[in-house]
């Protein structure tokens, strides 16, 4: 998951830059709990000086009671058979730890776990979950409660949505998050996301469709857990339900019409009916103030940049070493948060 700092300014940006690093943590060393999910302590629903994941919540296995009814992200795609299943196929980089889920939340497959010399139950089979479950959900959260997360962006995958299953499938992981948000205490908002090679500038009236439907019936911004950020406007300070939108601006990301863009920006900024307006995030390019590298070249992505409300460009993979990271902090991130906050923009 993604660990986000939003800071609005460059002076607050040293103090708020969240740096996480990958370690193995024994049970000796594990940090203690910041509070008990027996009694969970409501986390603010704003942005500012919080900390957000990106929750992508695509894992399903076949038989878990969703529409999909197959393996998605797990790997085995052409296995109906858990029982049949090979470790060589797992398409994930690390096997879960799943002792502390329901047993019947998940499915066993035929694959043997190795065997622990201190442990007398041997023989065991390797177990995986469903993001279908809402159980498996409200664990995650609590995870994150537990150890001070704060919320999440939770990835709403344009490609497939067409397709009424598909659609439902992810449709109830959302509700799945909702539920887990308001169980525990955390924040969530939608984040779409606009990548894949199915998908063209069509996918820009489909978003405007999808959310009129989340906003209607599934009254997600109802929810006192839905994150809220603030924007200026004539008649004051208006909070208004965060959305974000992965993939605006990139060069590998198929949705180049500029005004289509232009056009949907200010439908959820000003011409949508109220309840459908919001403070709208733009997943951009690392290299989106250059507009070179990973970015579309074009000027008149400058103004779509400036549009937004919020920028969150992907700096994943942009730096290997603290040294390197020390360069493009310096050459990257903080020339970024001071032109966002000449404009107004928050940066994250």
């Amino acid at each position: 998951m993604d660990i986000e700092m939003p800071c609005g300014n460059s002076d607050s940006c040293d103090q708020q830059l969240v740096m996480a690093e990958s370690s193995l943590l024994s049970d000796n060393n594990l940090p203690p709990p910041i509070m008990s999910i027996d009694s969970p302590k409501k986390a603010p629903n704003t942005l500012t000086n919080q900390i957000i994941c990106g929750y992508q919540g695509w894992f399903a296995y076949p038989g878990d009671g969703g529409p999909i009814n197959q393996w998605e992200h797990w790997g085995f795609q052409h296995s109906a058979n858990a029982k049949t299943v090979k470790a060589e196929d797992l398409t994930v980089d690390l096997y879960p730890t799943v002792d502390e889920y329901d047993d019947e939340d998940l499915i066993e497959t035929g694959i043997p776990m190795k065997e622990d010399p201190s442990s007398s139950s041997n023989n065991s089979f390797a177990k995986f979950y469903s993001a279908l479950k809402p159980n498996i959900v409200v664990k995650h959260f609590e995870w994150m409660s537990t150890y001070g997360i704060t919320g999440v962006f939770h990835m709403r995958f344009m490609e497939g949505l067409q397709d009424d299953k598909v659609r439902d499938w992810k449709t109830t992981v959302l509700r799945n998050v909702k539920r887990a948000a308001e169980i525990t205490g955390r924040t969530f908002s939608v984040s779409y996301n606009i990548a894949g090679h199915t998908i063209d500038n069509t996918v820009l009236d489909d978003i405007k469709i999808d959310w009129m439907r989340l906003v209607d019936e599934e009254n997600i911004t109802q929810s006192d857990r839905y994150i809220r950020q603030g924007r200026e406007e004539e008649e004051g300070r208006l909070l208004l339900p965060v959305l974000r939108i992965y993939g605006i601006g990139f060069k590998d990301v198929r949705v180049s019409d500029t005004s289509g863009m232009a056009e949907l920006i200010d439908w959820f900024q000003n011409k949508a009916e109220e309840k459908y307006r919001v403070f709208l995030i733009g997943g951009v390019p690392s290299k989106w103030r250059t507009l070179v590298g990973d970015s579309r070249e074009e000027s008149s992505w400058k103004d779509i940049y400036d549009s937004l409300d919020g920028i969150h460009p992907w700096h994943v993979g942009r730096w290997r070493t603290i040294e390197h990271f020390d360069d493009y902090y310096s050459d990257t991130i903080l020339p970024d948060a001071e032109y966002c906050n000449g404009k107004g923009i928050l940066y994250i």
